[in-house]
């Protein structure tokens, strides 16, 4: 059995270490579209009371005041203000260290750096800084969040995968797209539908499911974005798609930090995710051994950091698909929900979703919502964070707190009343 301890903890259980979030997701695609937000914001509801917050952009005042007023969030916030979309939260660091170190001095305390994900630059952040980093070296993160290196690691270990080839793009050869039109439809022979997956991407990126009448079209597409090598699978008929959280910390020690439902549409893109729902002993004794098979394997490689293995359970099996070697969006969430819960009283479910509504200020989105908004004392509510683009486009994010799960349906069917939908 392994231990359970809340990430938070994970991170660091020593009060003279001072944590400093770096949420960008920036450094995880350096072919990064307009598609790719920076999403730092999300961890101004993480921090606690003395923790520092790092922001490639500006501070959302009205959304830190409001965090403040219900004893969540810091008041130690570093923003870059960062006009242009080409350097990373840690390159802006390197290039400028004196803003955080500043912070560091006044506080006086061991500094931790926890980027999203781990790459040379961010170890290069954390020597600017003078700190300890909270993730890995880029060569164990690669190994393990490249989805093709890690189909290998499974199979090393004994783990049946989906099958699948792995192609690799050059564009510069007219005779590329006939081999990958090939190779699709051997799949083709034998089932309905292929699935297309690029081997950095997340979130719904270099992603594409075929019958075969479109290839030439998505075999471009790809092409336009950049991706080197790209995942060819059959299509399985998937019943649910658990995720299971575990952090390996700074000393090499392994903690599990449970299962969740993830919510994907189309069967393919993760736009939210569920705690609380009851999962099957069979299908969680079988996932618990065999993530703990691939993390033991992660920490003897030298990997530290949270990590996030995405499941399939279909008619074929269950499977892992992807290796989140890198914080994902249920780790911050389940850190607010940590710090809410220290607040008020357990929380029994929770599920997070993407969402979407007409451009807003967060004082008007506070407004729109206010039946259901989160106000530091009833359980069942709606909690929102990753407002960066609310302004901009409407879209963000929501914690739907809640006693049972007929609550969480009725908090979901009273936003789409007010004009706040998924995404």
């Amino acid at each position: 059995m392994y231990g359970y301890q809340s990430l938070r903890k994970c991170i660091s259980n020593n009060d003279n270490e001072l944590i400093i979030y770096g949420a960008d997701n920036f450094s995880q695609f350096p072919r990064r579209d307009a598609s790719v937000n920076s999403k730092c914001d999300r961890a101004l509801p993480v921090a606690r009371r003395d923790d520092l917050v790092v922001l490639r952009g500006k501070l959302d005042h009205e959304y830190h005041k409001w965090l403040r007023s219900h004893g969540l969030g810091s008041d130690h916030v570093v923003e870059y203000n960062a006009h242009s979309r080409e350097m990373t939260l840690s390159e802006l660091i390197v290039n400028d260290p004196e803003p955080v170190k500043k912070i560091i001095r006044q506080i006086g305390k061991k500094p931790v750096y926890v980027p999203w994900f781990s790459g040379r630059m961010e170890t290069e952040a954390a020597n600017a800084l003078g700190s300890d980093l909270f993730g890995a070296t880029e060569t164990a993160t690669l190994k393990y969040n490249d989805k093709s290196a890690f189909k290998t690691v499974c199979r090393q270990l004994g783990v049946s995968v989906v099958e699948g080839t792995l192609f690799e793009m050059h564009p510069e050869n007219n005779k590329n797209c006939i081999e990958m039109k090939n190779i699709i439809n051997g799949y083709l022979s034998t089932c309905k539908t292929v699935i297309i997956r690029g081997t950095l991407g997340e979130a719904g990126m270099s992603l594409y499911k075929t019958k075969g009448n479109d290839i030439s079209e998505i075999y471009h597409e790809i092409a336009v974005s950049g991706e080197k090598s790209i995942i060819i699978e059959p299509f399985l008929n998937v019943f649910s798609s658990p995720t299971d959280q575990w952090v390996i910390n700074r000393d090499g020690n392994i903690n599990s930090l449970g299962m969740r439902d993830q919510i994907c549409e189309r069967g393919m893109v993760h736009i939210g995710t569920l705690k609380g729902a009851k999962t099957s002993p069979d299908i969680l004794n079988y996932i618990t051994k065999t993530s703990a098979k691939i993390v033991n394997n992660m920490a003897e490689f030298g990997y530290r950091g949270v990590v996030g293995i995405d499941y399939i359970v279909s008619d074929d099996g269950i499977f892992p698909v992807e290796n989140n070697a890198r914080f994902n969006a249920s780790s911050y969430v389940s850190m607010i929900v940590d710090n809410i819960e220290e607040l008020i009283s357990p929380i029994p479910y929770w599920k997070f979703i993407k969402i979407k509504t007409a451009a807003c200020s967060f004082l008007e989105l506070t407004e729109r919502i206010k039946p259901v908004l989160y106000d530091g004392k009833k359980l069942n509510s709606v909690f929102p964070f990753n407002c960066d683009t609310l302004p901009l486009s409407g879209d963000f994010a929501v914690i739907l707190l809640a006693e049972n799960m007929d609550e969480i349906y009725n908090m979901e069917e009273s936003l789409k009343e007010m004009g706040v939908k998924r995404v």
